[in-house]
């Protein structure tokens, strides 16, 4: 992270396996006993809430109460002189997201500079480049801390090879991380040499800073990796430029993006300015368009997988790589009941699945921590993860959050993101890998859930991060621990549904197992309307403590999941009063619970809320310090929001979550299909809810992927009507295809499409022949 200060530049460093410690063991002497006191109490009654809760808060909760949190690196400091100082004047900084080349160009005495700053994966640099119009008139000196006081929180600080400075040292723990971080100058002409731990250059013509850091998780001795790898550097800036573009530019020019023509006023406005001006009213399609696409520079800039040897790449915490603080909010940590999910929403449709292995990774180590808590906390086989973990998978109980602690179905919901992988990508190889942490997840509930109310449900539980009036109680008690909430159903469903398409595609005999989950499927409470009209959050109709929480958890069924489609009109439209109840309660503020409405109004068919949350996201009230990196709360930035938007912002334009199957001998008569069903097949749905505001002047998408494996690219009109859509077959699958919001089963035709070369109407076969390109235009 740069800041660009002409004569002192603080570059913000962080590297993503500096947590505060190795792994912990948290798992409460007294879980299982709390347990089965709490599951007691909870099926006694309201009035026996508290009790269970406060039972939970001493036997149930992690001891200690936290996992790892996320640290700061640290900071390098470049200090730049000048041979004739003055103002400064013509001043830009820039964050180019198409070659992911940061910038900053002024002048100073009559001479200009440019600096360039990149962080290469093929060369695992960071580099930054200085240059000026004026040979001789670099000078520069640099050195590196971990903060501005005294205490600095380093072990050491040392020169090496009369060209670069190392800091490092441990974390504060009987268990901790080495670290150590250095920086090198090199340069074109001029002197460079060491003073302490400073290093200088004098009168060179050009200067280039390299910056390597690692830890004790991915190297034995991390300071000597250190100065190995800062001496090892020979090629120039211009080859490390040239290869780290090259490779960026694989990931990010799959998908291209228009969502309408901005103004010239407002295209001559600087970026700052235009996230001030940018409203649902006053929409500035190119700046929405930039910031799609600068949440997909995100995901590639931090999920990158390890080539060669173990593959030890991590996922993106709560704030990711850019956490500028030492003592972050929340630890910055994974939390994994929507902030990590959220992460990843953008990696499946705009086409960056090879970048998942990461958060794969991280779900493997959960799978073996949680093993452990399952066997301890709750008497079963299986593994379990709560609403957080670190980089170890700590699978126990985080904190003593009421609302969110007293929730098992971490691992749970994280799981459906390899399930949505293998539908995408059809990649057997992945499904196999992931395969046994599906099937460990699956069987923790076959062993957790019991007997409530002719269900089996889980208990204890709660709805993500909500809480409910209790009945009859007194001062407007609240509690949020119950039993069988409606998230934990569906995503249950959802993987019990999906063991046997597994087994199926990966050859697998398993009869016994996939019968299990099969009954077990078919006992768990249904969907159900509540009393205002919408999908109900808990089995009883509780009143909501906060009508406006962010958290949308009984609408996971809707999206991120498959579960509720236009097809069955009650659920449809019962979740459209969900949505609004929450909104019209203030729901839906800043960051990810604003990139949540967005994605559930594009699923919705509601193009104006769609439109008018995502406009507000952009807007600089919902980011930090006008950068569209949104705010998330007490954080100075969360990076769900920003990575999450991309994924969401494809709901209104291309769908491809329900499935159908042929109801007709002719295959043009269909019926809608879900998880489980055998013989189903996607449905890809073009233009479902573009806003009217997306299309001024015209639009498309290009690129983005579909289940069933599909490329997609569409363009619309200035009405937001289809011009074309092209649909390439990567995998060889048969879909269907259809056009707006057409319901399949509905009772009248919808809009009529036109294959090449095929056939026509509202509903068209493609049978997906592998590498073949099928042209789409409205129907005549």
């Amino acid at each position: 992270m740069s800041s660009g200060d002409p004569r002192r530049e603080m570059i913000r460093l962080n590297e993503n396996s500096f947590w505060s410690g190795g792994p912990l063991d948290r798992i409460n002497p007294d879980g299982y006993a709390t347990v089965k006191k709490m599951q007691e109490l909870i099926l006694e009654g309201p009035q026996k809430l508290a009790e269970a809760e406060d039972w939970g808060v001493q036997g149930y909760t992690g001891t200690p109460m936290s996992t790892r949190h996320y640290y700061k690196m640290g900071n390098l400091k470049l200090t730049q002189t000048y041979p004739n100082d003055g103002a400064v004047s013509d001043y830009e900084r820039w964050l180019g997201i198409d070659d992911a080349v940061a910038g900053a160009h002024y002048t100073i005495g009559n001479i200009t500079y440019q600096r360039e700053y990149l962080a290469s994966s093929p060369d695992n640099i960071i580099a930054v480049r200085i240059r000026a119009s004026k040979p001789g008139s670099i000078n520069i000196r640099i050195r590196i801390d971990r903060g501005s006081d005294l205490n600095r929180y380093q072990g050491w600080s040392v020169p090496a090879n009369g060209h670069s400075t190392i800091t490092g040292g441990q974390t504060a723990d009987a268990d901790p991380i080495v670290w150590a971080v250095g920086g090198r100058i090199a340069s074109k002409g001029g002197k460079v040499s060491t003073l302490g731990d400073t290093v200088r250059c004098v009168g060179a013509d050009e200067a280039t800073v390299y910056i390597q850091s690692w830890t004790s998780y991915r190297k034995e001795d991390p300071k000597q990796a250190v100065i190995d790898d800062l001496a090892a550097v020979t090629e120039p800036f211009e080859t490390i430029r040239e290869a780290h573009v090259k490779d960026y530019k694989s990931f990010f020019d799959r998908v291209s993006i228009n969502l309408g023509t901005s103004s010239a006023a407002t295209k001559a406005l600087k970026t700052s300015a235009r996230v001030i001006a940018i409203t649902a009213e006053k929409f500035d399609g190119e700046l929405a368009s930039l910031y799609f696409q600068l949440g997909r520079y995100l995901l590639i800039a931090s999920s990158r997988p390890e080539v060669g040897g173990k593959d030890l790449s991590l996922p993106p915490n709560l704030q990711g790589i850019w956490n500028d603080v030492y003592h972050p909010v929340w630890g910055s940590k994974y939390t994994v009941n929507i902030n990590l999910q959220m992460n990843y929403w953008p990696s499946l449709v705009t086409g960056l699945s090879d970048l998942v292995q990461p958060l794969n990774n991280l779900l493997k180590t959960m799978d073996k921590r949680g093993q452990e808590v399952a066997k301890k906390m709750y008497n079963a086989s299986g593994t379990v993860t709560h609403h957080n973990t670190d980089i170890w998978g700590d699978s126990a109980p985080q904190d003593d959050y009421l609302p969110g602690t007293f929730w098992p179905m971490g691992a749970t919901w994280m799981i459906t993101h390899a399930i949505e992988h293998f539908r995408f990508t059809g990649d057997k190889e992945m499904l196999r890998d992931m395969f046994p942490t599906i099937k460990n997840i699956a069987q923790f509930a076959l062993d957790f859930l019991t007997p409530h109310k002719k269900f089996m449900v889980t208990n204890p539980s709660s709805s993500p991060e909500n809480a409910f009036l209790v009945p009859g109680g007194v001062n407007n008690q609240q509690a949020a621990i119950c039993p069988g909430p409606t998230v934990d159903n569906e995503l249950l469903w959802e993987v019990f549904g999906f063991i046997p398409e597994a087994q199926a595609a990966l050859g697998i005999k398993d009869e016994g197992f996939a019968k299990k989950v099969k009954e077990m499927k078919g006992r768990l409470p249904p969907m159900r309307i509540n009393q205002y009209g919408g999908i109900a959050e808990w089995m009883e109709d509780y009143e909501e403590a906060n009508p406006g929480n962010g958290h949308m958890s009984h609408l996971v069924p809707v999206y991120p999941l498959t579960h509720i489609t236009p097809s069955n009109k009650t659920l449809f439209s019962a979740a459209i009063t969900s949505l609004r109840h929450r909104l019209d309660a203030g729901g839906g503020t800043c960051g990810w619970p604003r990139v949540w409405t967005v994605a559930l109004a594009g699923r919705l068919f509601l193009p104006d809320i769609a439109h008018k949350y995502l406009a507000g996201q952009i807007n600089s009230a919902c980011t930090w310090n006008r950068t569209m990196l949104n705010m998330g709360g007490a954080a100075p930035f969360q990076i769900d929001g920003s990575l999450g938007a991309p994924g969401a912002m494809v709901e209104s334009l291309v769908q491809s979550h329900e499935n159908v199957v042929p109801a007709g001998g002719n295959g043009t008569e269909l019926v809608a299909a879900y998880t489980g069903e055998e013989g189903k097949v996607p449905l890809i749905r073009l233009l479902p809810a573009v806003p009217k505001e997306w299309a001024r002047g015209g639009g498309f998408v290009k690129g983005v992927k579909t289940r069933g494996g599909y490329s997609v690219d569409v363009s619309w009109n200035g009405e937001g009507v289809l011009e074309s859509a092209e649909l390439t077959s990567m995998a060889g699958n048969v879909v269907y295809v259809t056009l707006g919001t057409t319901v399949v089963g509905g009772e009248k035709e919808g809009l009529g499409i036109s294959v090449e070369g095929g056939g026509k109407g509202a509903f068209v076969r493609l049978e997906g022949e592998k590498g073949k390109t099928y042209k789409i235009s409205l129907g005549k």
